[in-house]
Order: C-alpha cells, then sequence, then structure tokens
C-alpha cells in the first residue's frame, strides 16, 4: 500500500512538467504556422520580383519577413528547449524515485530554465508581431 501511496505522489510531482509541455505545444504549434506563413509569403514576393514587378515595397517587405523568419527560428528552439527540460524533469523525478537519489538541485535548475527559455520565446514572438505590423503600416501607408 505504501509504495501505491509513493506511486501516486511521483505521478502527481510529474503532471506539472506534462501541463508545462502541453502549453508550451500550444505555442509552438503558432509559432510554426507564423513561421509557415512568413516563408510563404517571402517566396511569393521573390517570385513578384522575378517576375518583372518594380515595386520598391518588394525588396523591403522581403527583408522584413526575413528578420521575423530567423527571430521566430529562435523563438522556436527556445520553445523546444522548454519542452526537452519539461521532459527531462520527468525523468528526473522517476529516476530520483527508483534510486532515492537527491535530484532536488538538478531538478531545480532544469525548471528554471525551461521557465527562462520560456519567456525568451514570449518576448521574441511579441518583438514579431511588432516588427509584422510595422511591415503592414509600410505596406498600406498609402491609405492610412
Amino acid at each position: 500500500m505504501e509504495n501505491i501511496q509513493n506511486l501516486i505522489k511521483l505521478m502527481q510531482s510529474a503532471i506539472s512538467p506534462i501541463i508545462l509541455i502541453s502549453g508550451v505545444g500550444l505555442l509552438l504549434l503558432s509559432f510554426t504556422n507564423r513561421l509557415g506563413r512568413i516563408i510563404d509569403r517571402a517566396r511569393f514576393l521573390v517570385k513578384e520580383k522575378e517576375n518583372g514587378n518594380q515595386s520598391e515595397i518588394i525588396p523591403i517587405q522581403i527583408s522584413i519577413l526575413y528578420t521575423r523568419g530567423r527571430l521566430l527560428r529562435i523563438a522556436i528552439t527556445s520553445i523546444v528547449i522548454t519542452i526537452l527540460l519539461a521532459s527531462l524533469m520527468i525523468l528526473l523525478l522517476l529516476f530520483s524515485h527508483f534510486t532515492n537519489l537527491d535530484i532536488g538541485f538538478l531538478f531545480l535548475s532544469f525548471f528554471i530554465i525551461a521557465i527562462l527559455s520560456l519567456i525568451i520565446s514570449v518576448i521574441l514572438f511579441l518583438i514579431d508581431v511588432t516588427i509584422s505590423l510595422k511591415a503592414l503600416k509600410i505596406q498600406v501607408k498609402e491609405f492610412i
């Protein structure tokens, strides 16, 4: 009976990293969708330029899209690091349960790094949104 109680406590401890993975997974999906749209739009603008469109806005827009793509790549990398560390935290919990080793410091370190990675990715997302709105303003400036 005591083993079952210990196992229940272990599973309860593993819930937090699992929830973190679920929430961060949705951010990852959002970021990859944004990156896909950026890539598609950049390819479209490059084709427009190759087909002879002489608009002076196209090179500016391509440059902005490239910058946004780089930012999102870093944000996606940060999100993946968060997911990796949350997964490792679950493994550490299981490992410590079966070996009775004190892994509190390592677990806490992984958690802090995971949250910092999450913060970095969200900041980069906000920067991407800001740049996106600046690009829109360039595109529609004659209509405003």
